[in-house]
């Protein structure tokens, strides 16, 4: 495959060649038709003239700090630093029946602990964008498109048995490595912009490995060597933001694909999120996702590796400033 591409030695530059390359690839003619079936039928609705057009807008940037600094502590411990950062925008624009949503959430963090180097702990890239045409009241063909990444390489460490207190950093992620894009086709449920279900029996997943490295491995289910794999399958993607009380609001969502070859094993994503707001600066969240992907393999640090579900949590309390107000 790099025999392709001598002289992309650098990404992004390199992966954008390598994505776009694969994609053009020819596609299974029964997808292909399918595909064609939904996306002619949405292109035909949405060309339905409306009277009137609404657009609101929501973002916010958020900046997070904590430090502890110990000197002659007789409980011990060790000094620490770390730094965050969230950056929220939704874009929604309704022409009668056809409605169009865009949103980015980005989460990038990092902290220093004692002697070790700062080192990431959150790192979160999504691109979403949905269509949806009424012909119900509270039913719409819909097409979604998601994309999902990371920005910095990802390591795990582990004690180094040739210098006593020393690391080995291994990498195990990095920039497109993964990278995921899922397309969906199908009907959504809306209830009052509450709750949506989201039914996908055409739904695309692309998975990149953008790292030859990790490539070569055969991380994130790609085929050795290789840098891109498709799935085709059925998607179900439900969403909640619900307030709960005043200035305190929760947002959720679950993500369950299965790939048809495959059908049974479900890839899940669950994301959870509860933010209150002190007051026009000031805010804070708890934040819980899960993940359970049957193509990743956790490293059990002991040379075996198995398939796990991933959990992380994330509180943060910082400042807030409002981009644009709904």
């Amino acid at each position: 495959m790099n025999s392709q591409y001598p002289n992309l030695k650098y990404l992004p530059s390199r992966s954008i060649v390598l994505i776009f390359g694969k994609i053009i690839q020819p596609i299974h003619m029964k997808k292909l038709i399918l595909t064609a079936f939904f996306a002619f039928g949405l292109i035909s609705l949405s060309a339905q003239e409306a009277d009137s057009v609404v657009i609101t807008k929501e973002g916010s940037l958020g900046f997070n700090f904590a430090n502890v600094g110990l000197s002659n502590w007789a409980a011990g411990g060790e000094n620490s630093i770390s730094l965050g950062t969230v950056y929220y925008t939704k874009y929604t624009k309704v022409k009668g029946p056809v409605k169009w949503v865009h949103q980015v959430d980005f989460n990038l963090g990092g902290a220093k602990v004692g002697e070790q180097s700062f080192r990431k702990t959150d790192d979160n890239v999504i691109l979403a964008s949905a269509y949806s045409h009424k012909f119900k009241p509270k039913w719409a063909y819909s097409a979604v498109g998601i994309f999902r990444t990371q920005l910095l390489i990802g390591n795990n460490f582990a004690a180094d048995p040739n210098n006593p207190g020393g690391e080995i950093a291994t990498k195990i992620s990095n920039f497109m490595a993964p990278g995921y894009l899922n397309i969906n086709l199908g009907l959504t449920y809306d209830l009052n912009d509450k709750f949506t279900a989201q039914l996908a029996p055409a739904a695309g997943k692309i998975t990149f490995v953008m790292d030859d490295e990790l490539a070569a491995r055969g991380d994130f289910g790609v085929t050795p060597g290789e840098n891109i794999r498709y799935e085709f399958g059925n998607n179900i993607l439900l969403t909640l933001n619900l307030p709960i009380a005043e200035n305190i609001t929760f947002k959720g969502s679950a993500n369950f694909f299965t790939n048809y070859e495959t059908f049974g094993n479900v890839d899940t994503n669950l994301d959870m999120l509860l933010v209150a707001k002190v007051n026009s600066w000031f805010n804070a969240s708890a934040g819980l996702t899960l993940i359970y992907d049957d193509d990743i393999l956790i490293d059990q640090g002991d040379g075996t590796s198995s398939r796990e579900i991933q959990f992380k949590h994330v509180i943060n309390m910082g400042l807030n400033f409002i981009l644009f107000q709904k």
